[in-house]
């Protein structure tokens, strides 16, 4: 009964862990094709929904919905809200790079880490959890989690800091600690430490069933 019961939630995890397999392709293809489209029509983006929503105090009182640009002029945009919410109207392609390079190498690492759960959950069904490669994946998975909190946290800190001349409006100041606090995942950093750890009790464990079988195998003879 125990093992049936084991069976069916290996089963329905396993059917999760392939949706989200599934998902994340879906994401990664969506993401280099907006990418490609947007690097094509950067210097009009006026037709294309790409928004962000930053709250703006110091210009809650002076700014009006309607066309605006930075500081330095290298981006116009069209301000939706007064708190914020805009669309881009351009946007230098350098800037571009930097900000879909971050959406795809976290769908990657992504990726990843439902590839290395998917080979986990199939030995996992077969009985097995405990083989030397599920701890070499978890590893993966973890520093996987782990690194791609940093990576985000540097890339996204790293491109307001290089470009934020052709962010900053004028009048107003990138809210840095508002950024770091939105940017930062500390459950996902946390969880991948988490994951490493599991990962050297896997090892561990798998140390130990060998040396187990390999004294198993010797007092027999």
């Amino acid at each position: 009964m125990k093992a049936s019961g084991l069976s069916s939630l290996t089963g329905c995890v396993r059917v999760m862990i392939y949706l989200a397999f599934a998902g994340a392709v879906i994401a990664i293809l969506y993401s280099l094709g907006s990418f490609v489209y947007t690097m094509v029509n950067a210097d009009d983006l006026s037709k294309v929904a790409l928004t962000n929503t930053y709250e703006l105090p110091v210009l809650a009182k002076e700014v009006v919905a309607g066309a605006w640009e930075t500081e330095s002029g290298a981006v116009r945009f069209r301000l939706h809200k007064l708190y914020g919410e805009f669309s881009y109207l351009n946007m230098p392609r350098t800037l571009v790079v930097a900000a879909f390079f971050r959406v795809i190498v976290l769908s990657v690492l992504f990726l990843v880490g439902v590839v290395q759960m998917a080979n986990i959950f199939e030995d996992v069904s077969l009985g097995r959890p405990f083989v030397p490669e599920n701890a070499r994946r978890l590893r993966i998975v973890g520093y996987a989690m782990a690194g791609g909190a940093i990576f985000k946290v540097l890339v996204q800190m790293g491109t307001f800091f290089l470009f934020k001349d052709a962010i900053e409006m004028e009048g107003a100041q990138i809210p840095w600690f508002w950024l770091l606090r939105e940017t930062l995942s500390l459950g996902l950093l946390f969880g991948g430490l988490v994951v490493l750890v599991i990962s050297e009790v896997f090892r561990l464990t798998s140390c130990m069933s060998r040396f187990t079988m390999m004294g198993i195998s010797t007092s027999h003879r």
